[in-house]
């Protein structure tokens, strides 16, 4: 059960740990992973981001943040991203709400491209695209696209590494996106992990370099509850998140 909750805490799991909830939150770094075939996987969160802004402190938040994920073939998952958002500025003690509403839908899947029993290393291709659905005030008016290959290892007994590698088209411009996971399960039920993760614009090179950390709880094999805190490395940022995550299983 020890390395039930590594994975959890990673979402890092391989075809042993099939049956046990495997999550791609609250890390930044998605899992390697699919759901299982014919099952159905819940995981929402609510989030609170501060900025510095021209006039005030700038935070946004999610309530809540949901990832709807659904496997109908093998190897396989369809994928839906919906989010509440209030972005407010602060300043001489008084809140302002500068946006809020329903932000853009995201509709993707995610493939399993490698895994193999006796092997430590597993590999996914994740695709979302950003359709121009939110309220008006969130929107972007405009498509895109989120890609990522996601790749796994199992490094140990007690500890497991993942990393994404992406290319962001959103908002008119292009992204590039990393993140780097390391997990370490503490006993049978709680995860740690800790990973750096970034942003680079293709066009003029500006990096955004942030750090988070998080700890996982796995309540059973089908119900985790996570909580985490990020901050940015080279420019002003912090956030803080909790949330929980259910996979509905086939009946067999």
């Amino acid at each position: 059960m020890k390395k039930c909750a590594l994975w959890a805490a990673l979402a890092l799991p391989f075809s042993l740990f099939s049956q046990t909830i495997n999550t791609d939150r609250p890390d930044q770094t998605e899992s390697s992973a699919v759901v299982p075939l014919g099952s159905f996987q819940w995981e929402c969160g609510f989030s609170s981001m501060w900025e510095p802004g021209f006039g005030g402190n700038i935070r946004s938040m999610a309530l809540p943040n949901s990832l709807f994920r659904v496997s109908l073939l093998e190897g396989v998952e369809l994928r839906v991203v919906h989010q509440l958002d209030r972005i407010s500025q602060r300043s001489f003690g008084n809140d302002e709400v500068l946006s809020e509403g329903t932000s853009d839908v995201q509709l993707g899947t995610k493939i399993q491209l490698f895994q193999r029993e006796g092997k430590k290393t597993e590999i996914a291709y994740l695709g979302h695209a950003v359709v121009p659905t939110g309220d008006a005030e969130v929107t972007d008016y405009d498509w895109g696209m989120v890609n990522k290959l996601c790749i796994s290892h199992d490094v140990g007994p007690d500890w497991a590494l993942g990393y994404n590698l992406g290319l962001d088209l959103v908002r008119g411009r292009s992204t590039a996106t990393y993140a780097v996971a390391v997990g370490k399960a503490i006993n049978d039920q709680l995860g740690l992990y800790f990973e750096p993760y970034g942003e680079i614009d293709v066009n003029t090179g500006t990096h955004w370099a942030s750090f988070d950390a998080g700890i996982t709880m796995l309540a059973s094999d089908t119900w985790q509850w996570d909580i985490s805190y990020g901050t940015g490395l080279n420019y002003r940022m912090n956030y803080t998140a909790i949330g929980f995550s259910w996979l509905v299983l086939p009946n067999r």
